[in-house]
């Protein structure tokens, strides 16, 4: 294992500029920015090229079958709605989610003066590799990744705790595990679901995490600063992805992130040397950051100490605000 947290960081700043090589390969193909799911923010028609997230088939209120899209690029995620005259299974058994399509129709705003917008597309037909780029349907951190990742170095270089540390420079001076860390989704529909997306919110809620800490400076800083940064580990294994798309893994839909994460921590401390009763306390705060068993968000444990109650509200909070802001 490489000792120092700033070693083996250079596969991971290789990595995060991957997607900016295609931008040369085909840039005739750039979509305009009017096009762009930001701009979408008046009703007017529309030909343009988005990736299909998800698909559905639902019923109207008039009992008609239609097809729900979840369309997005760079910039965000659109509803868009088709409505065949007949057809409805053979045409949604065309659309391949992950696939990039031109769309042609009618940008609405539904309801009526709610801010809202969605696509309700005439047609749509799906584009081959060299008819656009990449970059533009890739949903990518606003954030620098190469300062969120000298944040994580300066606070591993902070703990005090020898053991503590050790357990972190186990993960994040591993290639492997920092590469994929740093580019995985932090959901598959929600809060950060986008590359860097789990490297946003880690840093996020350890942030949170130090300012309750100087709120309530009684709290094991060591501690509560060490499960920020893996309290979703497990969500690298929870999901399947690549760039334009996210799926739960077959271990992700049978024993969801947060126990994965248990796991992850579990086989990282069975290798390093640290004292039951820290390990059970990492492992406490690690278990229950989804809260209250009773809440149904996944806990095995209800939070029983000041620092897994503080990473279960920064948790928490982060989500819904940045929720708030993907509205």
């Amino acid at each position: 294992m490489n000792d120092n947290p700033e070693n083996g960081q250079k596969n991971l700043f290789e990595t995060s500029h991957k997607v900016d090589e295609v931008v040369e390969e085909i840039s005739a193909c750039s979509k305009s920015d009017e096009d762009l799911v930001e701009n979408l923010n008046c009703q007017k028609s529309i030909c343009s090229s988005f990736v299909v997230i998800k698909k559905n088939i639902r019923t109207s209120a008039k009992g008609r079958d239609y097809i729900d899209l979840t369309l997005g690029d760079k910039t965000g995620q659109i509803d868009g709605r088709v409505f065949p005259e007949e057809g409805v299974q053979d045409i949604f058994n065309t659309i391949i989610s992950g696939s990039i399509y031109k769309c042609d129709g009618q940008v609405n705003e539904f309801p009526p003066d709610s801010g809202k917008y969605n696509l309700v597309i005439n047609y749509l037909v799906e584009l081959p590799p060299d008819e656009y780029i990449l970059e533009d349907y890739v949903k990518t951190s606003s954030n620098d990744k190469d300062e969120l990742i000298k944040y994580i170095i300066s606070t591993i270089k902070e703990i005090k705790n020898p053991e503590l540390k050790n357990l972190l420079k186990s993960f994040f001076c591993d290639n492997r595990f920092s590469e994929e860390f740093y580019t995985a989704p932090a959901a598959k529909f929600y809060h950060h679901s986008y590359v860097g997306g789990l490297l946003d919110h880690s840093v996020e809620v350890l942030k949170i995490c130090k300012t309750l800490q100087d709120i309530f400076p009684g709290m094991d800083k060591d501690l509560l600063y060490t499960a920020a940064l893996i309290h979703d580990i497990g969500k690298i294994r929870a999901y399947d992805y690549d760039n334009l798309s996210t799926k739960m893994s077959e271990e992700g839909k049978l024993l969801d992130h947060l126990y994965l994460s248990g796991v992850m921590v579990e086989e990282k401390l069975n290798d390093v040397n640290i004292s039951k009763e820290l390990s059970n306390q990492l492992m406490h705060i690690i278990l229950s950051h989804h809260g209250k068993v009773s809440l149904g968000w996944g806990s095995i444990v209800d939070p029983k100490t000041p620092e897994a109650v503080a990473l279960h509200y920064a948790d928490l909070l982060d989500a819904r605000v940045k929720d708030m802001f993907n509205e």
